[in-house]
């Protein structure tokens, strides 16, 4: 026997019984794009954690920029790897792109400083300083989502990672051994971290650009239609269908002349027309009087 259901909510033909507390079916990733997204951000973490592995061999030269990025983008992307385990295959990345637009803006810096302050090669150690800033571009612009929901302030607060690493590079004097052109004893420091700062949020902006025309073209940016607009909003039958208003029958109806406006007086339908007045033999008046008084001949 069907559970009658609570008496706010009765079942019958309109509407399915109550099913108590049951919820929507749960979405979850295409188990193809999850494998594949999977599989890319596991290759980025072999980039970054080799990179890091090659310029210091796990033992040693831990002050440089360049390493603290690669094995930080590691210990980032092993944590995207493992992110839908967390959320049960519904989500393959946070809902916030923040962590990787941070991390794609610290790896240009690395990846800009090196070859156009620097000069360097492409033949020292090139995972560090070419190929995972660009596989980590490369996540950011073709295989992740959520870079959509990119805020317009999201870029001046992408310099979080290379401040708190200006932070370390003072206060541990890392200026003495590495990055001679950030020496803070040398009057043009302040212009010179004031560019870089610049460089880096006009970097952050351009990923944030990227993100919304990405938005645009895949046609994702669920605008709202004007009222009035689009399919009608489909509405849930609750009870038997109204009837129709007191004097108002179904339509086709034409009015008849003399009768009262349509909407008004008793049923809708034509008015029975009353039947013409019965004629009266002359010379007779009202029924019911004496027949006159007709003189013979």
């Amino acid at each position: 026997m069907a559970h009658p259901g609570p008496p706010w909510q009765p079942s019958g033909p309109y509407q399915a019984p109550w099913q108590g507390h049951q919820g929507p079916p749960v979405q979850r990733v295409n188990p193809g794009v999850l494998a594949g997204v999977s599989a890319w951000r596991l290759l980025i973490a072999v980039f970054a954690l080799y990179g890091f592995s090659d310029a210091t061999g796990w033992t040693r030269n831990f002050e440089g920029l360049s390493q603290q990025a690669s094995l930080f983008t590691g210990i980032v992307y092993i944590g995207l790897l493992l992110y839908p385990l967390f959320t049960r295959g519904q989500r393959h990345e946070p809902e916030s792109p923040w962590l990787r637009g941070a991390t794609t803006v610290l790896l240009l810096l690395v990846m800009g400083t090196f070859f156009g302050v620097m000069g360097g090669s492409l033949k020292s150690q090139p995972f560090e300083h070419l190929w995972t800033p660009l596989v980590v571009l490369i996540d950011w612009i073709f295989v992740g989502r959520n870079q959509a929901r990119t805020k317009w302030w999201h870029p001046l607060t992408w310099i979080a990672f290379p401040l708190a690493y200006l932070v370390y590079f003072l206060s541990a004097e890392v200026y003495r051994s590495l990055y001679r052109f950030l020496n803070p004893t040398k009057s043009g420091f302040a212009v010179t971290v004031l560019v870089f700062l610049v460089a880096v949020i006009a970097v952050g902006y351009a990923l944030y650009g990227i993100a919304k025309l990405k938005t645009v073209i895949a046609g994702q940016n669920h605008t709202v239609p004007p009222q009035g607009y689009g399919p009608p909003a489909p509405q849930q039958n609750y009870g038997p269908p109204a009837s129709p208003p007191f004097g108002f029958g179904p339509p086709g109806n034409v009015p008849v002349p003399g009768a009262p406006p349509h909407g008004y007086g008793g049923p809708s339908g034509p008015m029975p027309v009353p039947p013409p007045p019965v004629a009266q033999p002359p010379n007779y008046g009202p029924p019911g009087a004496p027949p006159p008084n007709i003189p013979g001949p």
